[in-house]
């Protein structure tokens, strides 16, 4: 894998060779011994154990997670999370790109038979990831005030986002199906903004969230003037 002078991935290799990282138990078979002694396949441990670390990163901090504590807390030895991930600093970017990857997911499999039923779609799913992964995003925002590296990992997630979202807007914008309150890439901005800030308030309550997603479609269907084109 290549390596920065410090030692540590780049952030393009190291998203371009995520699917051999994560092949790196396959010469072990299809399936292994599972947490609680199940058996389970290769891709099914991975995300327990990313379960697992993502538990200790959100309970102790980044600088304070070890490999240990994350085996501890699976229930492993720390030679079957070395067999899984090389260092406590990859498991951290296998957490970031996990959130990244649910997060485009979403913006794929979008509910596509209105723009409006695309955005209610879209828009309570990414408040229910940033939800549920509300301590690691946490941990790397955190992060990223003073490492590179994290603040690369963050502004993919975020940045990827938005520019997909800005492209949505702007294609319903020129095809007359809405009518933005401000540019495009800025709306992009201030939604993702208002996600965060209602995750932070979902975590507080969890009761609000249905609420508040509702809050956040409404909002946005006003910003964007997509329900009043259908």
């Amino acid at each position: 894998m290549a390596s920065t002078s410090s030692g540590y991935p780049q952030l393009r290799t190291y998203f371009t060779l995520v699917s051999n990282i994560y092949a790196r138990p396959a010469d072990r078979g299809d399936a292994v011994t599972g947490i609680g002694r199940r058996t389970l396949a290769v891709a099914d441990k991975r995300a327990l154990l990313l379960d697992a670390a993502e538990r200790v990163f959100c309970r102790v901090g980044y600088a304070h997670t070890t490999i240990a504590a994350i085996a501890a807390e699976a229930g492993v030895t720390r030679p079957t999370v070395y067999a899984y991930f090389e260092s406590k600093d990859e498991v951290f970017h296998f957490l970031a790109d996990r959130v990244r990857q649910e997060v485009l997911r979403l913006q794929e499999e979008a509910d596509t038979s209105s723009p409006a039923g695309t955005a209610r779609s879209t828009l309570t799913g990414l408040l229910d990831v940033f939800v549920r992964h509300h301590g690691a995003l946490t941990v790397l925002a955190h992060q990223a005030l003073s490492d590179p590296r994290a603040r690369r990992l963050r502004d993919d997630i975020y940045a990827r986002t938005n520019r997909r979202h800005a492209r949505f807007l702007a294609r319903m914008e020129a095809a007359g199906r809405a009518d933005l309150a401000v540019p495009a890439g800025v709306l992009a901005e201030v939604i993702m903004g208002t996600v965060s800030r209602f995750a932070d308030l979902v975590t507080d309550t969890p009761s609000r969230q249905q609420e508040l997603a509702r809050d956040l479609v409404a909002l946005y269907l006003r910003l964007t003037g997509l329900d009043a084109q259908e």
